[in-house]
């Protein structure tokens, strides 16, 4: 399977990946722990681009000053210059309203001019989750160097992959028991866990039994499946694909028996939280008067760390008809304490009308989504927070 797609198979491989984009700080912290881990072991890493997502990979935020205020703008995709054409950022837009007039920090006006230059160089490059995935990996090289780079529809295409498919029928029980309870759709009695792709309206549908289908793309399950029993010796997942991932590992006990699922490449789990150095526009506010310190006064008004709503609250039992005066009981109650902090609640209402602005900048300021190449470089920096587990 590794020679099917080009990865060596006498050297370590590790292995990760996400969908097409110019993702945050948390995803590109998997590629640099995998390229630290590659080197020290004398393997490779992998770079695996989920090309069948339906995200718009084109889309690349950015904070800018409209008006003086930060504010989220975005590169966008020009339009395409005919048929066939490549659909990457040819001539990257700063704004998806151009009418809507900004400025670029200066703080990331040389980072964002690098994404443009990365984006705009792989423009030749077969498709856009192709064109963007070896962007990110351009902007990675101060900190990961990727080795390979191989789409999701290239693991679904080889032999290993075809064979699941041919013989999943018995597998089926196993793989629905083993994502109960998860936010995983099982399979219908009909489906098989691949997509099947559509790419002149850009969609997607469940692959069924005996579909003659031109391109197919793993769910998934499968697709760590495939990588961790055939193609990587590590797979590193953010915090989310560590969860989902579970499932995977009981579907493959079950359905092989624990000497496959023993056989599995292992994961890691690493994340990290970094900040673009936007601190200077984010003006003096209120850290108190928040929406969320509103809520809580208004559900709790009674000022006691919430012992009097937690007796209230447990006081709702019994009956149908007990429940219901219990409840009417502590609505009363609360109303009542709402009354007697009217003006507490009042000036807490005002000052965070005052706050708003302020606290929009600091959401923007502190916001951990934008893209990594926009973020604070070192993780070792006071604005940074990574983990590796």
């Amino acid at each position: 399977m590794r020679e099917e797609l080009g990865i060596p198979s006498d050297r370590p491989v590790v292995m990760t990946g996400h969908q097409a984009g110019i993702w945050h700080a948390g995803i590109a912290e998997k590629f640099v722990v995998g390229a630290r881990l590659a080197a020290e072991r004398g393997g490779v890493l992998v770079h695996v681009v989920v090309d069948h997502d339906l995200n718009d990979a084109s889309l690349v935020a950015f904070p800018g000053l409209v008006q003086g205020k930060l504010a989220r703008l975005a590169l966008e995709r020009s339009p395409r210059a005919g048929t066939g054409a490549p659909n990457a950022l040819r001539k990257p837009v700063r704004t998806m309203r151009p009418e809507r007039a900004h400025e670029v920090p200066e703080e990331i006006e040389a980072s964002l001019a690098r994404i443009e230059r990365a984006i705009a160089a792989e423009r030749g490059r077969e498709n856009l989750a192709i064109q963007m995935a070896h962007a990110a990996n351009a902007l990675l090289a101060p900190d990961a160097r990727v080795d390979h780079t191989i789409a999701a529809t290239a693991i679904a295409a080889t032999g290993f992959a075809s064979a699941i498919r041919a013989g999943f029928a018995p597998l089926r029980d196993a793989y629905n028991e083993a994502v109960a309870g998860e936010r995983i759709a099982p399979v219908a009695a009909d489906e098989l866990p691949f997509w099947k792709l559509d790419r002149a309206d850009s969609s997607r549908a469940p692959l069924l039994e005996g579909d003659a289908a031109v391109q197919v793309a793993p769910r998934a399950l499968t697709l760590t499946a495939l990588a961790r029993l055939a193609l990587c010796d590590v797979f590193i997942h953010g915090t989310g694909g560590a969860r989902y991932d579970l499932a995977m590992e009981r579907w493959i006990g079950a359905a092989f028996g624990e000497d496959a699922r023993a056989a599995l490449a292992p994961m890691l789990v690493a994340t990290a939280t970094r900040h673009a150095p936007l601190a200077r526009f984010v003006p003096p506010f209120d850290a108190g008067a928040t929406p969320e310190a509103l809520r809580a006064l208004e559900q709790d008004p009674f000022g006691d760390d919430g012992a009097t709503k937690r007796a209230l609250l447990a006081r709702i039992a019994g009956s149908r008809a007990e429940k219901r005066t219990a409840f009417v009981a502590m609505r009363r109650r609360i109303t009542g304490a709402r009354g007697e902090r009217a003006a507490e609640l009042e000036s807490l209402r005002t000052r965070i009308a005052a706050n708003r602005e302020a606290l929009a900048a600091h959401a923007l300021a502190t916001d951990r989504t934008w893209p990594f190449a926009l973020a604070t470089p070192t993780a070792s920096a006071p604005n940074s927070d990574h983990a590796v587990d």
